[in-house]
């Protein structure tokens, strides 16, 4: 029987892109040589998860470090006069104001267990995001806490940890594959993927479209 949930936030909670993180890709793509805005958002993604995965346990790094790391390299690479910490300004701004899918907020203020949020985050981004969309989680644990970051699995042993709970315990929601299904399989929690745009599931993955389902496999989970 679950007693709690693990849930991730940017991207399953509220939504992983908008309108600043637009304007960000747009002003480096109209002021470089990259041939299209897709091109940027790629190299970008590229750069920043592989120095997440690279700063975790004793070389961590907080996500404002490797975002501006990140730009300044992004925009080197694409010759682009702008301004890194300008860029990262405004990024700071989208994780502090991205806005909740409604119908994560739904379950979230109807959901009878308690619901931990686990991300790959500073403490001020989702603090702040939380307090600004009037979200009331039992707990937020983030990579800055735990030092390690999604795909690691110390970030799901550290929210055990704090939670006093055991794999067993909890599930583990989220819209990424990787981070949310197989990185806190590690830890022996069973992750259940928010996969909204319909993709082909894996063998033997719980997967659903949005968190209207989530409340059958909760009730089963907890028979």
């Amino acid at each position: 029987m679950i007693k709690a949930i693990f849930m991730d936030y940017y991207g399953t909670v509220t939504y992983e892109n908008g309108p600043i993180s637009v304007e960000v890709v747009k002003r480096i793509y109209k002021n470089s040589d990259a041939k299209t805005p897709e091109e940027v958002f790629r190299y970008w993604w590229k750069l920043y998860r592989g120095k997440l995965e690279e700063a975790n346990g004793a070389n961590f790094r907080t996500q404002n470090d490797v975002a501006l790391e990140g730009f300044q390299e992004l925009l080197e690479h694409y010759h682009c006069p702008e301004d890194a910490g300008e860029l990262l300004s405004r990024m700071e701004e989208h994780w502090c104001t991205t806005p909740v899918y409604e119908d994560a907020r739904k379950f979230l203020e109807n959901v009878q267990l308690p619901v931990y949020f686990v991300t790959n985050s500073d403490d001020k981004y989702v603090s702040e995001n939380v307090k600004l969309q009037g979200l009331h989680p039992a707990g937020i644990f983030t990579s800055e806490q735990a030092k390690y970051s999604k795909p690691r699995k110390e970030i799901f042993l550290y929210a055990l940890e704090q939670t006093g709970l055991g794999p067993e315990d909890v599930i583990h929601v989220g819209d990424s594959f990787d981070s949310d299904v197989r990185c806190p399989g590690e830890a022996g929690i069973t992750g259940i993927w928010l996969n909204r745009d319909g993709a082909p599931v894996p063998d033997g993955v719980t997967s659903i479209q949005d968190f209207s389902e989530l409340e059958a496999i909760i009730e089963e989970k907890s028979e």
